[in-house]
């Protein structure tokens, strides 16, 4: 089914990838599979970066829900996951996570330290949209 002013760029059991060219948002929205292994890490963002290639970064606003996200903090797992979270957040004109835990903001702050701008962490939906100043129903994106 689709969502109103989005365009669904990549979808699978970890993660979609939608478009509103009209907020020019990017938004992404993490599943509850945790990942098999750290090679699958590495394939989902390839992946998610394949499909933002056609979207001007400079020019748009991200958006991550990530609160079904499994809780994850190992050595090597964030070995793997940081360097590809760096380069799929990079460039964008302003950045928002949505998170389920003071905990995940905590992680997700550590991980995004040294990106050009900012990463906005939150536990709140209508502060993240505040945030970026977009208006989105997040109602609509059933939580699996």
């Amino acid at each position: 089914m689709p969502l109103r002013g989005l365009i669904e760029l990549e979808r699978n059991p970890y993660t979609a990838v939608y478009h509103d060219p009209a907020q020019q948002l990017v938004f992404l929205k993490r599943f509850s599979p945790p990942y098999p292994s750290l090679g699958e890490v590495e394939q989902n963002f390839q992946r998610m970066e394949q499909a933002l290639g056609i979207i001007s970064r400079p020019r748009s606003l991200l958006l991550v829900d990530a609160r079904d996200a499994p809780m994850r903090n190992d050595d090597r797992f964030e070995a793997t996951f940081a360097p590809s979270h760096t380069r799929l957040m990079h460039g964008f004109k302003k950045t928002a996570v949505l998170l389920k835990s003071a905990i995940g903001v905590l992680q997700v702050e550590r991980l995004s330290k040294g990106h050009v701008s900012p990463v906005g962490t939150f536990t709140r939906p209508e502060e993240a949209l505040l945030h970026l100043g977009v208006r989105v129903d997040l109602t609509q994106f059933s939580r699996s």
